[in-house]
Formats: structure tokens, C-alpha cells, sequence
């Protein structure tokens, strides 16, 4: 008998994405900018990002909780309920994202403070656009797909780690 495996695309991630309906903000806390509160479009606390340089994430929205880890120095992966629904490697500048089986292309611009991404049929379907600063980011995703919102919180979570680290060599 095979043991039972987890659902790699929860309920809570859908759930989340409808009630953001494809754009939030993310705002940091403190002078670090190492925490990010998660914003709805009315400025509504929905959850929060917590960076730990590029080493990873946390995410907590809810019920839905993910962590990105670092595998290696250009690898990545998103766990959430114990199942791995994302993974990255390559250049910085132009990772290659899988989200459940799906490939994306990504292009992040650290001078910009922009990342987007999205399938490679599909052109862009992700975007993510920062302040000066490295405290404010505004993120577009597609709504309807379950894919894009950790996409999409992947990239915001790569761009102000990759700013970060510039502004501290700086």
C-alpha cells in the first residue's frame, strides 16, 4: 500500500489568491526591512513576509503558511503543508521557476527593483514593482491561476533579498 501523499495545491492558496483578487502590497516593518506586511487593496493587513537574507523565507496569510529555503547558491524551493510546490534555479537575474510542474520564465532587475515572470506561452503574468527604498512593493498576479501567487511571492521574496544584500555591500 503507498503511503498517502499530501495535496501540493491547498485549498488556502486559491482561497488567498481570490481574496486578493490578482494585486497586494507589501510594506516593511522596521529599519531592515526584514519583515513585510502583506496589504489587500484597502490596506487591510492580510499576512506577512519574514526575510532571512538569502538563506529564506516565511510566509504566514491566514491558514496558509510557506517557507522558501535555499538549496544551493542559485536553488530554491517553496514548501507549504508540507508539500514542495515550487523550485528555482539558474542566474539571479533570470531564474528558472517551476510552481506545481509549471516552468515560468522570470527577469528580476535589481536597478529597476522589478521582477516579473509567467509561462512561456503566456508571457507575463506576474509582476512586481518596488520603491527606492526596498520598503514598498506593489505585486500584480493573475488571479485565476493557483500558480501565480507563489510565483509571485517567490519573486518579491528574491528581489528585496537581492536589494538587501546590495544596499549592505554598498
Amino acid at each position: 500500500m503507498c503511503p498517502m501523499q499530501r495535496d501540493p495545491r491547498p485549498t488556502s492558496w486559491w482561497g488567498l489568491g481570490e481574496t486578493l483578487a490578482g494585486r497586494f502590497a507589501a510594506r516593511a516593518r522596521g529599519l531592515l526591512a526584514s519583515e513585510f506586511a502583506l496589504l489587500d487593496r484597502e490596506g487591510g493587513q492580510i499576512g506577512r513576509l519574514k526575510v532571512h537574507g538569502r538563506e529564506g523565507a516565511e510566509l504566514e496569510a491566514g491558514d496558509l503558511e510557506a517557507r522558501l529555503e535555499r538549496l544551493a547558491p542559485t536553488c530554491y524551493r517553496m514548501l507549504s503543508h508540507g508539500a514542495e510546490i515550487l523550485t528555482s534555479t539558474g542566474d539571479t537575474n533570470s531564474p528558472e521557476i517551476k510552481c506545481l510542474s509549471r516552468p515560468y520564465e522570470a527577469r528580476l532587475s535589481l536597478l529597476r527593483n522589478t521582477a516579473e515572470a509567467g509561462p512561456a506561452e503566456d508571457g507575463v503574468t506576474v509582476r512586481v514593482n518596488g520603491g527606492l527604498t526596498n520598503r514598498n512593493y506593489e505585486v500584480i498576479f493573475e488571479a485565476g491561476h493557483e500558480r501565480s501567487l507563489p510565483v509571485a511571492l517567490f519573486l518579491l521574496y528574491r528581489i528585496v533579498a537581492l536589494r538587501r544584500e546590495a544596499y549592505r555591500a554598498g
